[in-house]
C-alpha cells in the first residue's frame, strides 16, 4: 500500500497478555534473518534466497495497561508523533478497554480504535451506549486471524492520513472563500470611496496578503485558571483573536496547527508545563518564531532563569495589570514588524536578518535555498514549496507572514525579481534570457511586475545601474 504521508504509521497495542503482543509483533514487524539457520538450509538444500516480503512499514508500540496506554498517548502528542491505530483488549484488570479508549479519545480524537473482544463480551449496542456512535471504532473478535488484523491496520491507517488531508483541504477552502469575500467587499468599498484608484509604485498585493494584513493578531492562551483566562481574553478585547486551551500538550498541538502571533502560557500546567512547552516551541522550526510570554505566581530567580533558558521572550509575575501585559504583547509585535521591514529594504537577504533564534534562521535558510534551487521553474509556487518543506499550505503562509510580512507567493516573486536585478547588473544575459532564468514564462508579464517593483523597466534599470 502506498501512503500519501511519508511518516511511518504508528500502532499502539494495549493488552495485559504478553503473548498477544508477541502475536502482533509477528504480524507487523519483519523478522530478522538467522544466519546460522540459513547456513544449515544452504548446506542441505543448496543456495536459496527467500523472496522479499512487500508490505507497509509500521512502528509498533506496546502498553500492558490502560494507564500506560494513556501515558504513551500523551507522550506521542507532546512529541508530535501521534498514533494512527490502537488495538485495545476489552478485558484488562483495573481500567477496562472501553474506559481506556474513552480516555485516549479525550487526549487525541483522531486515533482509530479497535476493540479486541470475545463473542461473550460487550455487544455493539453496549459499546455504542458507552462510547457513542463513531466511525473511528471497530470490533475485532477473538480469536482473530493475522491477516484480519493486518488488513484492518492498513485500512485504518490510510483512513487516518486521508482524514487529515481532508481537514487541511477544508481549511484551505474556508480560507479561500473568506479571502474572496473580503476581496469583493474591498472592491465595493473602493468603488464607493474613489472611482479611480491611484497608481502605486509598489507591487500589487495578492488576496492572501490583503486578507492577512487586515486579520487581527491571533493569541494562543494556555491557561488552566478559568477566571484569569477570561480576564485576559476580555482585556485584549476586539483588537485580538484568542484561542484558549487548558493544558500544555493541547497548547503544543494548537501552536503547530494555528501558528499564532503570540503565545501566553502559564508556567504550572498539567501534562506539559509552560517552560517545557516553550522549549519545544523554540526548538521546532515551524514554531520557533512565535514570541512566548510565561506567567507565574512564584517569584524566584531560578524559575525566571529556567524560562529564559527555554527561550521565553518575556516572564511576568502574577498578579499583574492587564495594561502591562498588553503593552508587552505590543512591544513583541513591533520587534517582529521591524524584522519584516528588513525584508522589504535589504537587497541581499540573509536568514539571520529575519530570525530571532537559530531554529528560525534554519527554517528561513531552507526556504531561501528551496527558492534558489527552483528559481527557473515557473510552476514553483506555494503548494510546491509547502510540500517540499513538509508543512501544510496554511502553516507555511502564517510562518512566512510572521517572518517576512508577506505571503509565500509574494516571497517567491520578490526573490525572483531581486535575482533578475542582480543578473541585469552582474551578467551578460539579455532581458529575455533573464526572464526565463528567474522563472517567468511571459516576457511582457515580467516587464510589468519588474516595473511595479523597481519603478522602471528592466532595460532602464540596467542603464541606471551602469551610470552609477
Amino acid at each position: 500500500m502506498k501512503w500519501e504521508n511519508t511518516q511511518t504509521p504508528r500502532i499502539l497495542v494495549v493488552d495485559d497478555n504478553l503473548r498477544i503482543h508477541e502475536d502482533f509483533d509477528l504480524v507487523f514487524i519483519n523478522r530478522q534473518r538467522n544466519s546460522e539457520l540459513e547456513a544449515d538450509q544452504n548446506e542441505i538444500y543448496g543456495q536459496f534466497e527467500p523472496p522479499a516480503v512487500l508490505k507497509p512499514a509500521y512502528e509498533l508500540d506496546h502498553a500492558f495497561s490502560g494507564n500506560e496506554a494513556i501515558e504513551k498517548t500523551h507522550r506521542s502528542i507532546v512529541e508530535g508523533t501521534p498514533y494512527q491505530v490502537a488495538f485495545v483488549d476489552i478485558r484488562m484488570p483495573g481500567m477496562d478497554g472501553v474506559e481506556t479508549i474513552e480516555r485516549i479519545w479525550a487526549i487525541d480524537t483522531r486515533i482509530q480504535a479497535v476493540i479486541c473482544t470475545a463473542f461473550a463480551d460487550y455487544r455493539w449496542e453496549d459499546l455504542a451506549h458507552r462510547l457513542g456512535q463513531s466511525d473511528k471504532l471497530l470490533i475485532l473478535k477473538k480469536p482473530f486471524d493475522h491477516i484480519e488484523a493486518f488488513q484492518m491496520a492498513c485500512t485504518l491507517s490510510e483512513k487516518w492520513f486521508l482524514a487529515r488531508q481532508a481537514n487541511i483541504k477544508l481549511e484551505q477552502m474556508e480560507l479561500l472563500v473568506a479571502q474572496r469575500t473580503q476581496r469583493v467587499l474591498d472592491l465595493q468599498r473602493r468603488e464607493t470611496l474613489s472611482p479611480i484608484a491611484p497608481v502605486s509604485s509598489e507591487p500589487a498585493l495578492t488576496v492572501e496578503d490583503e486578507s492577512s494584513m487586515k486579520e487581527q493578531p491571533l493569541i494562543l492562551l494556555v491557561q488552566d485558571h478559568t477566571d484569569l483566562a477570561l480576564s485576559i481574553q476580555q482585556g485584549f478585547g476586539p483588537d485580538y483573536r484568542t484561542i484558549l486551551v487548558k493544558d500544555g500538550a493541547q497548547g503544543l498541538i494548537q501552536a503547530r496547527e494555528m501558528l499564532p502571533d503570540i503565545i501566553i502560557a502559564e508556567v504550572t500546567l498539567s501534562t506539559l508545563d509552560g517552560i517545557e512547552l516553550c522549549r519545544k516551541l523554540k526548538n521546532d522550526e515551524l514554531t520557533s518564531h512565535i514570541p512566548v510570554i510565561l506567567l507565574t505566581a512564584h517569584n524566584s530567580e531560578s524559575g525566571q532563569l529556567k524560562a529564559l533558558e527555554a527561550g521565553a521572550d518575556d516572564y511576568m509575575l502574577r498578579p499583574f495589570k492587564l495594561s502591562l501585559l498588553k503593552a508587552r504583547v505590543i512591544n513583541l509585535q513591533e520587534s517582529r514588524h521591524k524584522l519584516q521591514d528588513l525584508f522589504k529594504q535589504v537587497k541581499q537577504l540573509y536568514p539571520r536578518d529575519l530570525a530571532t533564534n537559530q531554529s528560525d534562521a534554519k527554517f528561513i535558510r531552507r526556504v531561501i535555498d528551496l527558492v534558489d534551487e527552483n528559481m527557473a521553474d515557473w510552476e514553483f509556487d506555494l503548494e510546491t514549496m509547502a510540500r517540499k518543506l513538509g508543512v501544510s499550505r496554511r502553516q507555511l503562509f502564517r510562518k512566512l507572514s510572521a517572518a517576512a510580512g508577506c505571503s509565500p507567493n509574494t516571497f517567491i516573486r520578490t526573490m525572483r525579481l531581486r535575482r533578475a536585478a542582480q543578473l541585469l547588473t552582474e551578467s551578460q544575459m539579455t532581458v529575455t534570457e533573464i526572464t526565463y532564468a528567474v522563472g517567468f514564462s511571459d516576457l511582457k508579464h515580467f516587464r510589468t511586475i519588474f516595473r511595479e517593483y523597481y519603478g522602471v523597466a528592466p532595460g532602464e534599470y540596467l542603464k541606471h545601474s551602469k551610470t552609477q
